[in-house]
């Protein structure tokens, strides 16, 4: 684990004015007496998830502490080890005051068990002392990420849906083709790509794209979306089916199988990391990648190895139903306070005080936006980027706390995108608003789901991919489906169904 340690450490002196704020109160259970003289400015410990290679420049964090009146103390960890490092903190009671929790992790066994423990405070009885959590908050987000209908913490907030294509145009235009709109366009796409030479060296050692090892994060479950799939699970008549039992689901196993066995696919794709994806694609192997859309990134290293190479991105593809692509909960993940390290109602509200202020227009414009003059430009109520050098800084001394520290996603300023490529991503994200579908079970917990959920999943997973590369058929598949329902499936179906429906949050 990385970390920066202080240098300093700070009296607060009349402290009624912090107590105001925080809204104590002088009930037992360690509570403050409002007419303390004196008090130490709250120490802040977070787990915090590191996106980049390294942790950041401390800049932020200092000016953070003046506009917050905290001590702020970041253990960063690389994102690929975050779930570990996580699961061991849990286990050995080593847990900070505040932990980030993945939405990948927020149904874990080990999460739910803590939660169902006491682990962790329960929030919803302070949020109303806090003017701009109550004004900023969305309930319907909170609800996503309560368990067993309390709130046990702050969610941060994520676009409903990043997903789209990126595609290189250059070779579209070469081999005079438009952009696809349909299911049937996207595979002529595919297929030219990979079979009439795009990158004119007169050899066929292209494909028409290049996936991965993630049948959510990967091609496969926007390929899904755009056959009908229902996301995550479909309902029939009040009751949950889950989407692999579908007819849709199928479709999309077979077009998948269909792109292998043709060899329009990187036949490898299944034992295929991420980076190796990324890489394939910047080494000019591949034509698409479908998945999260972050395509100035990808423009710029590929470019590195091919100047003249142009990226263009779309966001919907025309199937069955329409134009559909799945979406998240909205919940990048949740901000939890451990009991270990969070011993009493007044450090609690020093950590909620702290994500107030956070909220506030100058903190939360400094998370944003970083520092006037260093990251941007104002222009009113506009932050305006400085110039193409300046995504450096904002790299190594804005974004890790940006992606940490923005719990609610909107602006007190409008941002002057001045990359072209990177606004027409931004207009996509937005406009996938429209055509985005929900999963119904978003918030509910089933006891089989957190005890069995990850072996469950993997029977799932694991055919899927099978049947993908001709290891088995449709009744092999089928087969798959009938173990997982005997052990445990049916079980999990049926509580999630009592759930279903159900007001499971009370604010």
């Amino acid at each position: 684990m990385l970390t920066r340690g202080k240098k300093r450490r700070a009296l607060l002196t009349a402290a009624c004015g912090l107590l105001a704020v925080t809204g104590c109160s002088s009930n037992g259970g360690g509570e403050l007496n409002a007419v303390e003289e004196q008090r130490q400015i709250p120490n802040i410990t977070m787990m915090a998830i590191l996106y980049g290679s390294s942790p950041p420049e401390e800049l932020v964090e200092k000016l953070l502490e003046e506009k917050t009146n905290t001590e702020l103390d970041f253990t960063w960890v690389p994102g690929n080890v975050y779930t570990d490092r996580l699961n061991a903190a849990i286990v050995t009671g080593t847990l900070p005051k505040i932990v980030q929790v993945m939405a990948t992790d927020l149904k874990s066994t080990s999460v739910v068990n803590a939660i169902r423990s006491g682990v962790f405070w329960e929030i919803a009885p302070y949020l109303r002392d806090y003017p701009n959590l109550m004004k900023y908050l969305k309930p319907d987000l909170l609800q996503n990420g309560a368990y067993f209908g309390k709130v046990y913490g702050l969610y941060w907030e994520l676009e409903v849906s990043r997903q789209g294509i990126q595609y290189r145009k250059d070779w579209l235009d070469k081999l005079g083709l438009q952009e696809p709109r349909t299911i049937d366009e996207l595979y002529q796409v595919m297929t030219a790509f990979a079979k009439n030479d795009p990158d004119g060296n007169g050899k066929q050692d292209t494909y028409g794209l290049v996936d991965r090892n993630d049948l959510i994060y990967g091609a496969f479950k926007n390929l899904s979306s755009y056959f009908g799939t229902p996301n995550g699970w479909g309902v029939s008549d009040g009751k949950l089916i889950p989407e692999f039992m579908t007819k849709e689901y199928l479709d999309t196993m077979k077009f998948m199988r269909r792109l292998y066995v043709e060899g329009l696919i990187n036949p490898d794709f299944s034992v295929t990391s991420k980076s190796q994806q990324e890489e394939m694609f910047y080494q000019g192997q591949g034509g698409i990648m479908i998945g999260n859309l972050f395509a100035p990134t990808t423009r710029d290293r590929l470019k590195k190895f091919n100047p003249k190479a142009e990226v263009e991105v779309l966001n919907r593809i025309r199937g069955p139903k329409g134009d559909r692509i799945w979406a998240s909960t909205g919940l990048g993940g949740l901000y939890l306070f451990p009991k270990s390290s969070v011993k009493s109602e007044t450090e609690l509200r020093e950590l909620l005080t702290f994500f107030d202020r956070l909220l506030t227009e100058e903190v939360y414009n400094l998370v944003t936006y970083g520092v006037e003059d260093r990251h941007y430009k104002r222009a009113g109520q506009r932050a305006v980027e400085l110039h193409e050098e300046t995504r450096a800084l904002r790299e190594s001394e804005l974004n890790p706390y940006m992606n940490v520290l923005r719990p609610i996603n909107f602006r007190y300023w409008e941002w002057k995108q001045t990359d072209a490529l990177q606004a027409k991503v931004d207009r996509l994200i937005l406009d996938n608003q429209s055509i985005a579908v929900y999963d119904p079970t978003a918030g509910l917990i089933s006891p089989t789901q957190a005890e069995k959920g990850t072996e469950l999943q993997k029977i799932v997973t694991d055919a899927t991919y099978r049947y993908i590369l001709g290891l088995i058929d449709e009744e092999g598949f089928r087969k798959e489906v009938e173990k997982w329902r005997k052990l445990g499936g049916d079980r999990m179906t049926e509580e999630l169904t009592v759930e279903y429906g159900k007001s499971v949050l009370k604010m």
